[in-house]
């Protein structure tokens, strides 16, 4: 088998896993061999295939005799998979044809080799024109940019049309490799200068002094740098949130929802491996994330606890630290993320506002008199940031928001004093952090 028909293959099933099931992409595309240098073609068409999504559908449309959604999921994800060859590759009709009709075999579905065949060999070249945007704003940018019309039309009422088109155009765009240097094993130059020595494109993060950016060159995981413990990847704008925390050596800290941690280990790099660090999280395996990259990056304050930190706040000891990285709608994140976009529901935003007061109700027990809450969430919707400080200011009165006071974090320090970082104006993850402190 050609290794590009290997790629479009993976890329195909992890497609259907993605829509089948919670999987994410990157892990429905890793549980599979891919030989290495066809990887990246198996990434990249599959991502951009979720990335573009409405609009490789909104094309599809014309050409069919019954709805997309009335397909098996092989042959929605064949067909997507081939528009999106043909409008952005400019892979040839015949070839697009050949290639995803023959996996329909694969797939146990012989009888839908013709159909896509057929289909396949008359995709256009090109995306068809958006709905008009005078018109209909709403659906001319979901299409335009493949969103989900909601959220489009929650940005659309917030941000004006401008800038809500800004945002979805970041959306779209591929993420560089974000990395977070190691300090207590290297510094920010002398992993910088490795890179470049070896001829990779990176550069010093102008948002995250911590932070790398640097073009994907293979997997980092195979670079020397990664095996040493020197780096990790970590986006900018979360790179951000430990340092607003601003642990203390020596510390007790507090992390309730820690896995994969990132932000956990970055409290330990900050702290200087001195203190004590209680990660919790309510998936067990997720903890092992954690104990692997703690072991990589050689700290070993850290203590895992399993179990929903609701129920675990009881047998914790008062901290001079609290970390709540909320789960939250995520919408900050789809570059990275796109698989998520065809997830998210209005009614998971309400559910998460819940359990986000929950979480804060339960971290307020934890935190000794003049102790910090850090809360912080990966989402754009006010509901999880602004409106929650508003309700947890509100019901707890000897708490204060405490600014940043690192230089490096006010220009993204909000009026109100939130950290708050945006795809479409910092090149970043969108990232939503608020400091307080609780009173004597």
């Amino acid at each position: 088998m050609h290794p590009k028909t290997v790629a479009r293959r993976a890329a195909l099933k992890a497609l259907v896993v993605v829509e089948r099931t919670d999987t994410m992409l990157s892990a429905a595309l890793g549980t599979q061999e891919i030989p290495a240098a066809t990887r990246s073609f198996a990434h990249e068409i599959a991502t951009n295939t979720l990335r573009h999504r409405a609009h490789l559908d909104y094309t599809l449309a014309p050409l069919l005799k019954k709805p997309l959604n009335k397909l098996d999921a092989p042959v929605r994800a064949a067909l997507r998979l081939a528009l999106y060859e043909r409008a952005f590759l400019a892979t040839p009709a015949p070839v697009v044809g050949d290639e995803y009709a023959g996996l329909m075999r694969g797939e146990k579905l012989s009888s839908a080799v013709a159909f896509v065949s057929a289909v396949a060999r008359h995709l256009p070249p090109q995306l068809r024109e958006a709905p008009d945007l005078r018109q209909d704003p709403v659906a001319h940018l979901s299409i335009q940019y493949s969103h989900p019309a909601w959220l489009v039309e929650r940005w659309l009422k917030r941000f004006g049309f401008d800038e809500c088109a800004a945002l979805c155009a970041a959306n779209n765009q591929i993420a560089p490799l974000s990395l977070r240097v190691n300090t207590l094993r290297a510094s920010r130059e002398a992993i910088l200068a490795g890179l470049v020595e070896r001829g990779l494109q990176a550069r010093a993060s102008s948002l995250a002094p911590t932070a790398i950016l640097a073009e994907q060159a293979g997997s980092p995981t195979d670079w020397p740098e990664w095996k040493s413990g020197m780096i990790l990847a970590q986006d900018e704008a979360a790179q951000l949130v430990a340092p607003l925390a601003a642990p203390q050596p020596g510390q007790i800290v507090i992390d309730a929802a820690a896995a994969p941690g990132g932000k956990t280990t970055h409290l330990a790099q900050i702290m200087q491996d001195k203190g004590r660090i209680i990660a919790c999280d309510v998936a067990p395996g997720r903890l092992k994330l954690i104990e692997a990259n703690a072991q990589r990056l050689g700290l070993s304050c850290l203590e895992l606890q399993a179990g929903d930190f609701r129920s675990l706040v009881a047998s914790l000891p008062p901290a001079d630290v609290v970390l709540l990285d909320a789960p939250c709608l995520g919408t900050g994140t789809l570059r990275r993320r796109p698989d998520a976009k065809w997830r998210k529901t209005l009614g998971q935003l309400k559910e998460l506002v819940a359990l986000q007061r929950e979480l804060l109700a339960a971290a307020v027990g934890v935190v000794r008199p003049g102790g910090t809450l850090v809360y912080a969430t990966c989402s754009l919707e006010p509901e999880e940031n602004a409106a929650q400080v508003d309700y947890f200011l509100h019901h707890h009165t000897d708490w204060q928001i405490e600014r940043a006071s690192d230089a490096a974090l006010l220009p993204m320090t909000t009026a109100e004093g939130f950290l708050q970082t945006m795809p479409q104006r910092n090149g970043c993850d969108g990232m939503f952090t608020v400091k307080f402190r609780r009173g004597m």
